[in-house]
Formats: structure tokens, sequence, C-alpha cells
């Protein structure tokens, strides 16, 4: 059963990524345009999800360390069609974790992830599919300094979501999945089921508005425990497409992080963000 379900979630993606866009630019519609490295994406971002694309530096309020993400996902082409919107692109974060060590930082875990994400606009609904690759590192410091053995946990996916554009909550609902086809160590525990919210948005100032996030994921390779992420923040300074967001967020359940994957956490986080 798993390898002709991968074969088919590839063949969707086959499709979409390489024929759609030829399909759909011969059919009869002519208000179609192509635009390059358009500036606004039509997929919305997993706010409260700790893995999103993102620039952010946080703070761990229980031990003081800190986590960076160094990255961010950006369209590359895009469609637009009379009813929909079909955008492509690439999206590649850096994740890692700094313990405060006498006289210095020192970085403890790295966590490398990309994705390929193929997403459609229809008004309110937008749709994504997507493969994903996701590797999970202690740092040499955190080798050396603190005396860890590392595991090799690599986790290659495939991504289906669909978001909904909510007035009433002044924000947007999703939900969604990953299957993993080459994940390590647990080979048969494919999948992650994911749902969450972004909502609020109300604004306190010209140049600043409040908003709420919460997500939601269970995964088979932990017997399908829970990370749940509820965060309330400030928007900053919004330019088109860019902005500052300061946030707090309490994250519990299972790591994040897979060379943790087993072990189960509470974090207070205080965070910057710079949304693109």
């Amino acid at each position: 059963m798993p390898e002709s379900f991968i074969r088919k979630l590839l063949a969707i993606l086959i499709f979409l990524s390489v024929f759609a866009p030829s399909c759909i630019a011969h059919a009869e519609d002519t208000a179609s345009s192509m635009i390059i490295f358009p500036g606004k994406k039509v997929f919305p971002l997993f706010t409260a999800d700790g893995l999103s694309h993102q620039l952010s530096l946080s703070r761990v309020t229980e031990n003081k360390d800190w986590i960076g993400a160094v990255g961010g996902s950006i369209p590359i082409v895009q469609l637009n069609l009379q009813n929909l919107t079909l955008q492509g692109g690439v999206a590649v974060t850096v994740f890692s974790r700094l313990v405060k060590t006498p006289g210095h930082l020192t970085v403890y875990t790295i966590d490398y992830k990309v994705d390929f994400p193929i997403d459609i606009r229809f008004s309110e609904l937008a749709l994504r599919a997507a493969v994903g690759h996701i590797s999970c590192h202690f740092a040499d410091d955190a080798i050396e300094l603190l005396g860890k053995k590392s595991i090799q946990h690599v986790n290659d996916y495939i991504t289906l979501a669909a978001a909904y554009d909510v007035t009433l909550i002044q924000g947007y609902v999703y939900a969604g999945f990953n299957y993993s086809y080459g994940t390590q160590p647990i080979p048969h525990k494919p999948w992650l089921l994911q749902v969450g919210t972004s909502f609020g948005n109300i604004a306190l100032h010209d140049e600043v508005s409040l908003y709420g996030a919460i997500d939601l994921k269970i995964k088979e390779e932990i017997e399908w425990g829970s990370i749940r992420s509820f965060q309330l923040g400030v928007r900053l300074f919004p330019r088109l497409n860019y902005g500052v967001r300061i946030a707090y967020t309490f994250r519990t359940g299972f790591e994040d992080r897979g060379q943790f994957y087993m072990n189960k956490t509470t974090l207070n986080l205080v965070s910057a963000f710079i949304d693109f």
C-alpha cells in the first residue's frame, strides 16, 4: 500500500508542476497572465507552527536558550487566470537551538527543511501540493561539549493542504497532512496530520494590529502524539507583503526537533519575526 500510495501522489505532483501550467495556458482564457517572482503568496503561513518557513529569533523563557530560524518561502512563478491563481515556488529554512554556555552561545541542534510547493487560489480557498525534506542534527559543539549521541532523523514527505479565508474571524483556517516515504528512524509510521488557524488582525494603530494563532500537529511516528502551539502577538509596520511580528507562544507536547522526537516538552517563547 505505501508504495502504490506514493506513486499516486507523486503522479499528482508531477502533473501539477509540469503539465497543468501548459494546459491551462492553452485553455480558452483571455484573461491569463504569467508573473515571474510575484510579491504576494497565495497560500497563507501556518503562523503558530514551529517548523514554518520564516526568519525569526525566539527566547525560551524556561532555560534562556534561543531558537533561530533563518529562511523563508519565495514564490517563483505565478499564472493568473479568470477564476484561479496558480503559483509555484521554493521554501528553505535552517532551524537552530542555541544553548548558553559559559562565555558564549553554543549551537546545539540544527534542522534543515526544504519544500517545493505548488499552490492554487480560488477566491477564499487555497490548495497546496508539495514535496519536502527535513533532516535533523546535533551540532558538533553539542556532541563535544554536552556529550550527546546523535540519531539519524531524516524525513522525505509529500504535503497536501487546504486553507480557507474566514471573514468572521478576520483570518483563515487550514488543514492538511504529510505522508513520509523516506523516514528514519521510524520507516513505517508515515502520517502527520495538521490543523490550525490565524485570526484577529485587530487594528490598534495604523502601524500595529493584534492577532492570534493556533496550530495542532498529530504524528504517527510518536504513536499519534501531538504538538500544540498557541500564539498571541502584534503585527508592526506592515508594508505591502512585508512586516514585523512580536509574539508570545505557548507550545506543549512532543518536540519538533528530530533529535528529541520522542521527548515531551513545554515551552514559553518570546519571538520576533520578519515576514516577507
